[in-house]
């Protein structure tokens, strides 16, 4: 009796079981739920790194094509940078010109003695400054004043000659622009800033010789940029009689002196200019 009941017991609980067999939509349900799973985590997986590869890929890209856009500018470019280049050196030797080459203060003293030989002066002393740094100011153009006419009266038959006013006068009324006209011929203000720098020497010399040797000096001087007559002085040949009865005479005495621009090779002169020297 007991098996039996056992058995009926095991058989009443089966009936109350449920079916575990999936219906055909739960299966689908369930493939639908597994192929999404799958597809997010390709995405999230493969695709989405894909895409930010992709992304920088395609910046990368832009870069590469605007740098060829430009190469390709600076190429076609190319014959204009060489005609601005060749101006440009072109420029460089004309200005260049204007300086003697790079030299040492041996060959400036050799130079200077060279010209005062040339010019049949006979050299006496030479000293040379150290090399400074002098500013170079701006062309200012200075302001023309008119200056009137003066008024000269006819002199009188019976009284003496009237004397002519002064220039700069008119009547009895004194011009009183003609002050103003002589400022303006004045030396520029110094307190101008200097836009340019040069590397300068300043040499004093004396020699012997004529007036005719100086002004022949001071013509060639003149057209050399590079050359700057700052102050010159002449004195006359004297002739002195001992007791004797004997004369001498002394050859005319000039003296000078003369600032040289010069170029210092591979160092500008505006690197140690406004007092930075």
């Amino acid at each position: 009796m007991a098996d039996t009941g056992g058995a009926r017991f095991i058989k009443d609980e089966k009936k109350f079981l449920p079916d575990k067999k999936l219906k055909d939509s739960e299966i689908s349900m369930l493939f639908i739920l597994a192929i999404v799973a799958v597809a997010v985590l390709g995405v999230y997986f493969i695709l989405f790194p894909m895409y930010t590869n992709m992304n920088s890929l395609t910046n990368e890209i832009d870069e590469m094509q605007a740098k060829e856009f430009e190469y390709r500018d600076q190429i076609a470019m190319t014959e204009i940078y060489q005609k601005q280049f060749k101006e440009a050196q072109s420029d460089y030797n004309s200005f260049f010109n204007y300086f003697h080459s790079p030299m040492d203060p041996e060959i400036i003293d050799e130079r200077i003695t060279s010209m005062l030989i040339a010019h049949n002066m006979t050299p006496a002393s030479l000293s040379m400054s150290t090399l400074m740094v002098e500013g170079v100011p701006p062309y200012v153009a200075q302001e023309l004043l008119v200056r009137p006419v003066p008024d000269i009266t006819e002199p009188q038959e019976d009284s003496t000659t009237t004397s002519v006013p002064p220039v700069g006068d008119t009547g009895d009324m004194p011009y009183e622009g003609a002050e103003a006209a002589d400022a303006s011929l004045a030396d520029p203000d110094d307190s101008i800033p200097a836009d340019n720098y040069a590397f300068v020497y300043t040499i004093t010399l004396s020699a012997y010789g004529n007036r005719d040797n100086l002004y022949t000096f001071l013509a060639q001087a003149a057209t050399m940029t590079a050359m700057k007559i700052v102050a010159f002085d002449f004195t006359d040949p004297e002739t002195t009689t001992d007791s004797d009865g004997k004369s001498t005479t002394n050859p005319g005495e000039i003296n000078m002196q003369i600032k040289m621009y010069v170029l210092i090779d591979g160092v500008p002169a505006r690197e140690f200019g406004a007092g930075e020297q």
